[in-house]
């Protein structure tokens, strides 16, 4: 099970890999305003964020962390709760390893490039 100390840890590891647009209490920050969902289960943490936009409402996985069954079983229920919520669509960004990861479970590379260019 993980401590809350672990938690932190995945969440910092997964906010690395997103340039650190963010920290783990802005994370919080957005949860307890409620622009972003934090779903934890012993040996997972994923947060969420839904984004509406004029044609449709997305559920984008913004950020994952724990042991990687746990972590898919977790996004299972996450996806259903989204559906419920009016979702037509998930969406994720991440390390290339998470296409293969869950290629199986329905998931496609959409062939998107993100890229970036420093402005300082």
């Amino acid at each position: 099970m993980l401590d809350a100390k672990a938690r932190i840890k995945g969440i910092e590891r997964a906010l690395e890999y997103g340039r650190n647009t963010h920290s783990p209490l802005d994370v919080l920050d957005c949860v307890e305003k409620g622009e972003a969902q934090l779903w934890l289960e012993p040996n997972a943490t994923i947060v969420t964020q839904i984004f509406e936009h004029p044609n449709e409402q997305v559920l984008h996985f913004w950020l994952a962390a724990g042991e990687l069954e746990s972590v898919l079983e977790l996004s299972d229920k996450v996806l259903e709760w989204g559906k419920s919520e009016g979702c037509t669509r998930a969406t994720l960004s991440g390390r290339k390893g998470w296409a293969r990861a869950l290629e199986h479970r329905g998931w496609s590379d959409t062939k998107l490039v993100t890229m970036e260019r420093s402005l300082i």
